[in-house]
């Protein structure tokens, strides 16, 4: 990154330096466009790289050019034992939230299986999944990305999982800031919102179980999804957290999200719950990568292979630990299956 940020400046410099000494005419124009061109590809090429090492979407050349393993299965550790994993797409509904402890009012996204509308499910009543988006993010970004009619359709046909709901709300509630999925003092209440406010608008208006719900997330999706479980015990069954994090950022992002309250804030990381509060068995699956820095090591003081180690030997966490991959949905969307069989094993999903 820095000799090619060193290479923009110093090519920028040259060309200036050198524009009136080129031969004129065609020969001299060609090399200038073709010198504007270079200067400009080596600029555009340090930004992509200085913004991948502030986000990291790659761990390695080799993925960034596709040669990472899509597709290849993955294997969820339990106990410390390895299990190998083993047309319709539903239809989307579009429901309006109005909140009535957060105050906020979004639009969430309802996939609901075919099997809701067969006339023999008149009565019946489906567990839910919901669906967390990362940071920014949008509920129809993270349906698209995970693939999530096409996995769920998959889990559904092939017995891993009962028929469900997936519920995708917006993570925030405050554009653009971002909450952390937090009950904020005298700001948004963007705990309340998922917890409360969507849970009880979509049993009003469809057909679902009230105590079969379950949270997957993406990234800071994965953190609110790990947060819902630990807070809300009895909203929320299970959770999988892929590539997430586990206490909350602050920045120019957030603001200030728990009034310099150290009670509030341990409150709110799941690291600290999973220390803690946890003496009970617990469903929560946590997905990361050793090449993801922003979930396994080295940004966050509070990141997945921190909270692997501090839930060790508690019953019902488990783990997919992915050996390379960065922060991109290249690397987790393969996961998106396993996972779901996981929630359909220990969520009753």
């Amino acid at each position: 990154m820095i000799v090619l940020i060193v290479a923009a400046v110093a090519l920028a410099v040259a060309l200036a330096l050198a524009w009136r000494r080129l031969p004129g005419r065609l020969a001299g124009a060609v090399l200038r466009i073709g010198m504007i061109i270079g200067c400009q590809a080596v600029a555009i090429l340090a930004a992509g790289i200085a913004l991948n090492r502030a986000f990291l979407f790659y761990d390695s050349w080799d993925e960034l050019l596709g040669h990472h393993r899509a597709g290849a299965q993955v294997a969820i550790a339990d106990a410390g034992q390895l299990v190998p994993p083993n047309g319709s797409q539903g239809q989307i509904s579009i429901l309006t939230v109005r909140g009535k402890v957060s105050g906020a009012t979004e639009q969430v996204l309802v996939w609901l299986p075919p099997q809701y509308r067969v006339a023999a499910a008149t009565k019946t009543r489906f567990p839910v999944m919901m669906v967390l988006p990362g940071q920014p993010g949008t509920p129809a970004g993270i349906f698209k990305t995970l693939s999530l009619g096409s996995n769920a359709m998959q889990a559904i046909s092939s017995g891993q999982v009962k028929p469900f709901i997936a519920v995708i709300p917006p993570l925030s509630i405050a554009q653009p800031r971002d909450t952390e999925c937090t009950d904020i003092p005298r700001g948004p209440q963007a705990d309340s919102w998922l917890a409360t406010d969507v849970k009880e608008a979509v049993i009003r208006h469809f057909r679902v179980t009230s105590e079969h719900w379950s949270t997957i997330g993406w990234s800071t999706g994965a953190f609110c999804a790990s947060k819902m479980l630990l807070r809300h015990p009895t909203s929320f069954v299970a959770a999988v957290s892929i590539g997430g994090y586990f206490s909350a950022e602050e920045d120019r992002s957030t603001g200030n999200l728990f009034n310099r309250s150290r009670v509030l804030r341990n409150q709110n990381s799941p690291l600290w719950l999973i220390k803690h509060t946890l003496s009970y068995p617990v469903h929560l699956l946590i997905i990361t990568s050793k090449g993801d820095r922003e979930s396994w090591n080295g940004v966050h003081y509070a990141d997945a292979k921190k909270a692997i180690a501090a839930s060790s030997g508690i019953p019902g966490v488990s783990t997919i630990v992915l050996p390379s991959g960065g922060h991109n949905f290249g690397t987790y969307a393969p996961t998106v299956g396993p996972a779901l069989g996981w929630l359909g094993k220990n969520a009753g999903l």
